[in-house]
């Protein structure tokens, strides 16, 4: 009996380990089908635009995308009339407010990605969407346009413009930037003698300055020179300060006097080549920056120096930014709610609001302030000088690969 027993399981057995053999085979050019259609797509990259405005913070983020994708990409510089100041809920998808004697051509082939940061680009990002007959795909960045997150494939937010969930959003804790390892290593490299032989901690104040939330008069100016100063003095070290396009020629030799005896300053001009930001960014042992520009903080947190976040006077309308903060906060509860049913009512008008561009995101740039100091990546001015090596905040290339699977590809591999 037992020897019969055996016998018959010899087959079984032999069936079973064809089967598993035939599994694994299939298995195996299902593996290798993969990986030939993969190695297609790269050696045929998909057609890349990325639309550019005015604003070099937008232009930043959209070709800091681009880069991180691995692809070869068109830059289309847009100029705009003044039709821009209508709503994109009346704009639509269209061409009007655009230049077109002062913006580069759009004319097929159309392309199969379309990258754009801010609130002009998108009725253009849209008409181009329309003349692909929906092949293109649309990524949208920054408040203003990717609020609006079913008109677009993806959108990128950040997490403290409080925007309400949506499949199609992915957040992040500050605006992306091209800033990467090898960059910082090329800026090292041509800017290794900008302090020259001035004692050390290396201090940089990389300056903003007035906009629709913040105020840098020549008083003010003149105060935050003085302070920083201090500080690099109390440290022992020394400082290089640089200013930007909205710091303003006063407020540049407040500035100037400011400092006056502990460092130095590069004033901004209009084409210049020879502007040391990134130098200081690659060079300084230690970072202050002006609380009022998202991206000046986003590139400085990419990099592993002590930051400290130097705040600015506020200037907008309290009221307005409550009103805008309330309507957020409501929204942002929307989905996964308990609450009582009217409560929920609620919390999907304020979300409704918010999709439709009825009500404006708040621009919150305390809250980016405050996440930033939470997560480890920068401190207020004021606390205790630290010149040690912290982790740099580096989100590309997470959203790169979000990009890259919309279109159908993996993951690119990088080596920094």
């Amino acid at each position: 009996m037992i020897a019969r027993l055996a016998d018959d399981s010899v087959p079984r057995t032999l069936a079973a380990t064809v089967q598993q053999i035939s599994t694994d085979a299939v298995a195996l050019r299902a593996e290798e089908r993969i990986r030939t259609a993969e190695q297609r797509l790269e050696r045929d990259p998909p057609l890349v635009w990325v639309l550019t405005d005015e604003k070099l913070g937008h232009t930043t983020q959209s070709v800091g995308l681009a880069e991180a994708l691995g692809w070869p990409y068109t830059t289309k510089e847009l100029r705009f009339n003044a039709l821009n100041r209508l709503s994109n809920r009346l704009l639509g998808a269209g061409l009007l407010t655009l230049n077109r004697r002062h913006s580069t051509p759009l004319s097929p082939p159309w392309p199969d990605l379309v990258i754009a940061t801010g609130r002009k680009t998108a009725p253009v990002a849209r008409w181009i969407r329309a003349q692909s007959q929906g092949r293109t795909r649309l990524v949208q960045l920054g408040r203003k346009a990717a609020d609006r997150a079913d008109d677009f494939d993806l959108s990128v937010t950040c997490s403290h413009f409080a925007m309400p969930p949506h499949p199609r959003r992915i957040e992040t804790r500050a605006p992306l930037t091209a800033i990467t390892n090898r960059k910082l290593q090329a800026a090292r490299e041509r800017w290794s003698h900008l302090f020259g032989s001035e004692p050390r901690p290396h201090v940089a104040l990389i300056v903003g300055g007035t906009s629709a939330l913040h105020r840098l008069d020549a008083e003010t100016a003149a105060q935050m020179g003085r302070k920083v100063a201090s500080f690099a003095r109390a440290a022992g070290g020394s400082l290089f300060t640089v200013t930007s396009p909205r710091t303003g020629a006063a407020a540049a030799a407040a500035l100037r006097a400011g400092i006056e005896g502990v460092g130095r300053l590069y004033e901004w001009r209009p084409g210049a080549t020879d502007n040391p930001y990134l130098g200081c960014l690659a060079v300084a042992d230690a970072l202050v920056v002006t609380g009022d520009s998202e991206s000046m903080l986003a590139e400085a947190a990419a990099t592993s120096k002590p930051l400290y976040i130097y705040p600015l006077p506020d200037c907008r309308n309290g009221l307005r930014q409550r009103l805008r903060g309330w309507v957020s906060g409501h929204a942002r509860q929307h989905q996964g709610s308990s609450t009582g049913r009217s409560r929920r009512q609620l919390q999907s008008l304020c979300a409704r609001l918010i999709e439709l561009g009825l009500v404006r995101a708040p621009r919150d740039i305390g809250a980016m302030h405050r996440c930033l100091i939470e997560a480890g990546h920068a401190r207020p001015f004021g606390a205790p000088p630290n010149t040690e090596p912290r982790t740099p905040l580096r989100e590309l290339d997470q959203v790169a690969d979000r990009v890259r699977a919309l279109l159908g590809y993996s993951p690119l591999k990088r080596v920094e």
